[in-house]
């Protein structure tokens, strides 16, 4: 994988949501990839809606992608809500700080499509210094949006002690 180093393990979940972090570069798109094809994995995930333009367009949605236009509340987590109760499995990654240019806060519609799911939440801190991906502990208990909030913020903190990274 590059020189990379993928830390952990998926649980036995036959759906959840990936929650990947820090978003901050383009080659964190090409690291994802990897790991889903490498383990054969079918994910969705969400992006930017200007990705799903022609011709690019047709890679992102055939690889599972999801266009999500963040200028406009558009019933999102109603919609992935009814997707995990059609599906008998679904992995969606989503990176929840919202953009590469951040201030490291984490945007809520993960929690909030978790909660509503009821379908747990892993995440997975990409450290670009150690050249390592680490994938976290479950959070099954998706109630509490604040909650699952804080318990990925400080998954990602305890990893930026063990491998420093900026979150």
């Amino acid at each position: 994988m590059l020189g990379w180093k993928l830390e952990g393990a998926l649980p036995d979940e036959p759906k959840f949501i990936v929650v990947a972090l820090p978003h901050s570069s383009n080659l964190d798109f090409v690291l994802a990839l990897s790991v889903i094809w490498g383990w054969g994995l079918k994910v969705n995930f969400m992006a930017k809606h200007t990705l799903f333009k022609f011709p690019q367009g047709l890679f992102f949605k055939s690889v599972g992608g999801i266009p999500v236009d963040r200028r406009s509340s558009q019933g999102l987590v109603g919609r992935l809500t009814e997707e995990f109760t059609r599906r008998k499995q679904l992995i969606l990654g989503i990176a929840p700080e919202g953009s590469r240019n951040t201030d490291g806060s984490l945007k809520e519609g993960f929690a909030r499509i978790a909660q509503a799911a009821r379908v747990p939440v892993l995440p997975a801190i990409i450290n670009h210094q150690q050249r390592t991906i680490r994938i976290g502990e479950v959070i099954k208990e998706v109630s509490d949006i604040a909650g699952v909030i804080a318990s990925v913020r400080e998954q990602a903190l305890t990893g930026a002690r063990k491998a420093p990274f900026k979150l």
